[in-house]
């Protein structure tokens, strides 16, 4: 037998988990359309996340985050958090920063959740420091983990602005849950 006959034999014996890249928005909620969209920009525009929409556990997508600062600066964004095939939760990020910089930007920010703890330990909202070295020219300018670090892999795609830094800094997430159903 060949290999590739046995892997798509042990393809179909194995359970498999749904796979995150499956959920659809409902249309009738603005913030799952956002989503969906910014899901299929990264898709087209950022290739490289399409494996991990297809392996991930979950994923929580911001479809718009607003970031300024000049020395200190901060950002805040809003987003959803999908599970398998469904939108688990509201989330929204806080961070402020610290260091050389100056400009404002806006992107859209996706993470990436390898198994269920790292999931879990999102939804727990504990501050994570960072640091932080860029730089964004109107809509140029990706950015993230080039593997999954801790079981979370954070990719960005700017929408547009202007913004170089070197910075340390403090990010909170919070995560509210949908109820049952949506």
């Amino acid at each position: 037998m060949s290999a590739r006959l046995l892997l798509g034999l042990a393809w179909m014996i194995l359970p498999v988990q749904p796979v995150a890249a499956d959920w659809q928005a409902d249309p009738e909620d603005s913030l799952q359309v956002r989503t969906y969209e910014v899901v299929t920009a990264f898709k087209d525009r950022v290739p490289r996340t399409v494996p991990y929409f297809q392996q991930a556990y979950g994923f929580a997508v911001f479809p718009s985050v607003t970031r300024a600062g000049f020395g200190f600066g901060g950002a805040y964004g809003k987003g959803l958090v999908i599970e398998g095939e469904q939108a688990v939760g509201v989330t929204k990020y806080w961070q402020f920063t610290s260091g050389i910089q100056a400009g404002a930007r806006n992107f859209a920010m996706i993470i990436f959740f390898k198994d269920k703890e790292a999931l879990d330990y999102y939804r727990s909202g504990e501050i994570q420091f960072m640091g932080q070295a860029g730089l964004a020219v109107a809509n140029l300018g990706i950015a993230g983990t080039p593997a999954y670090n801790e079981g979370v892999a954070v990719v960005t795609l700017t929408r547009f602005g202007l913004m170089g830094e070197f910075t340390v800094s403090g990010a909170k997430f919070s995560f509210k849950p949908l109820p049952r159903g949506r």
